[in-house]
C-alpha cells in the first residue's frame, strides 16, 4: 500500500518517525507531505506541493486540519484517516466539513470524546498512542532510593517549574539527564515508561503523580496530560509524593509499555486503512482557501503561545528581578546597621582614654590632697 502521511509542518515529529518506519518494515510505502516546504532527513521521506508527491496514493493519513484540506484538494478520490492527537488546538481536530475524513484515529478517550462531541460526525478508532520497545529499553534496575530526576517540561510556567524543582532540591534529588525518575507528560512519559525508569506525570495542565499498575489505565486514558485526577498541584503534594518512590516502578511501567509497541500500533492501522473506502466523488468546496485560513489561524494560534510565552518570562525575570531587589534593602538594613554599631564601638573606644585620663589626674590630686579648680 502507498500511504501519504499529512502534515503541515512535519510535526509531531517523534510519531511521525516510529509510524513511518514501522509501516515500512510491513512492506508498504510510505512518504510524509509537508504543507510548509522542509527538507526530507534519513528518518522521513518529505515531499510538497511542488516537490516529488506521489501520483496516486491508496491512501492519506493527515496529522492536521490544514494537511486534511490540501490534500483532499490534491487527491479528490483517496480516501483520508485523521490522526487526533489531542483535543487543546483546533488544528489538531478533525475538518468538520463532509466527505474529507473517512474514519478518525484517536490516541486518548479525553481526544475521542473532543472527536465525538463535534458538529459533524465521525467513526472513531481509539488505538493507544504508541512507543518503539525495541528503542526504548531498560538500562538496569532501579537504585532502592532516586539520585537524579529528568524534567522534560516544554511550555512549563516559572511557577509550576519552580515547584517540582523546589521538591526535588527538599528530597535531596540532583536534576539531570541518566536519572531514575522522569518527570513529564504525554508522549515523554511513555518513552520513559519503556526505558523502565520511573515516571511521575505532571504538566502545565496539573500533575496526576506516579505512573502505576493501579493508576494507568486512568492516566492513558487522559493521555498522560495531568488532568486525569482533578486535584491542585502544590510543593506539599509533590513533595509527600516524591518519598512515595518505588523501585519497583521501573519494570512495571516497561510491562504497560509494551501495550503501546509501536510494531502493533502499525499494524491496528494497517486494519483501520483497509477499512476505509476512496471518495465516490470529490468535495465540492473551497478546500485550497480553506486551507489556507485554517493555516492563518494556526500562525496567529503560534503567535499568540510565543507572546504568552515570552510574557511569561518577562513576569518570571520580573520576579526574579524583584526577588534581587528584596534581597538587597535586607543586605542594605544589615549593612547599615553594622555601620552604626561600629561608629557607636568607635566613638566609645575614642571616649574612653578621655575618661581614664580624667580619672587619673582626679586620683592623683586626691592622694597629694587638692583639687583640681575650676577657676581658669
Amino acid at each position: 500500500m502507498e500511504i501519504l502521511i499529512g502534515t503541515q509542518t512535519l510535526e509531531p515529529r517523534r510519531y511521525l518517525v516510529t509510524v513511518s518506519e514501522h509501516l515500512e518494515r510491513l512492506g508498504h510505502e510510505v512518504r510524509v507531505f509537508s504543507a510548509e516546504p522542509r527538507p526530507s532527513t534519513d528518518e522521513l521521506r518529505v515531499v510538497g506541493v511542488e516537490r516529488d508527491l506521489p501520483l496516486a496514493p491508496h491512501l492519506i493519513y493527515s496529522q492536521d486540519a490544514e494537511a486534511a484540506l490540501l490534500l483532499a484538494d490534491l487527491y479528490p478520490l483517496t480516501p483520508q484517516v485523521f490522526a487526533a492527537h489531542g483535543e487543546e488546538r483546533d488544528l489538531w481536530l478533525p475538518p468538520q466539513l463532509a466527505g474529507i475524513v473517512a474514519r478518525v484515529v484517536a490516541f486518548d478517550a479525553r481526544t475521542a470524546e473532543r472527536v465525538a462531541a463535534a458538529g459533524l460526525p465521525h467513526e472513531v478508532t481509539r488505538l493507544r498512542r504508541p512507543v518503539d520497545v525495541e528503542r526504548f529499553s531498560p538500562r538496569g534496575e532501579l537504585p532502592e532510593r532516586p539520585r537524579r530526576v529528568e524534567l522534560r517540561l516544554e511550555s512549563l510556567s516559572s511557577y509550576l517549574h519552580g515547584v517540582i524543582e523546589r521538591a526535588c532540591a527538599d528530597a535531596g534529588l540532583q536534576i539531570g539527564p541518566d536519572a531514575d525518575v522522569v518527570v513529564g507528560r504525554g508522549r515523554d512519559v511513555l518513552e520513559a515508561m519503556a526505558s523502565g525508569l520511573a515516571v511521575y506525570v505532571y504538566g502545565e495542565e496539573g500533575g496526576d503523580g506516579w505512573v502505576s499498575a493501579e493508576r494507568y489505565e486512568r492516566l492513558e486514558a487522559d493521555g498522560f496530560s495531568g488532568r486525569a485526577d482533578p486535584v491542585a498541584t502544590n510543593f506539599e503534594r509533590v513533595r509527600r509524593d516524591l518519598d512515595a518512590y518505588d523501585p519497583a516502578m521501573g519494570p512495571v511501567n516497561r510491562e504497560l509499555a509494551h501495550a503501546h509497541d509501536a510494531r502493533a500500533h502499525a499494524q491496528e492501522l494497517v486494519a483501520v486503512f483497509d477499512a476505509v473506502k476512496p471518495r465516490p466523488e470529490p468535495v465540492t468546496a473551497p478546500l485550497r482557501e480553506l486551507a489556507r485560513l485554517v493555516r492563518l489561524e494556526a500562525a496567529s494560534g503560534r503567535k499568540a503561545e510565543a507572546a504568552d510565552a515570552e510574557a511569561q518570562a518577562a513576569r518570571a525575570r520580573v520576579e526574579e528581578l524583584e526577588r534581587e531587589l528584596a534581597e538587597m534593602r535586607e543586605r542594605n538594613r544589615e549593612l547599615t546597621e553594622r555601620a552604626v554599631e561600629l561608629e557607636n564601638a568607635l566613638e566609645s573606644a575614642q571616649t574612653e582614654p578621655e575618661q581614664q585620663k580624667a580619672q587619673g589626674v582626679r586620683g592623683l590630686l586626691g592622694r597629694q590632697g587638692k583639687h583640681p579648680s575650676n577657676e581658669g
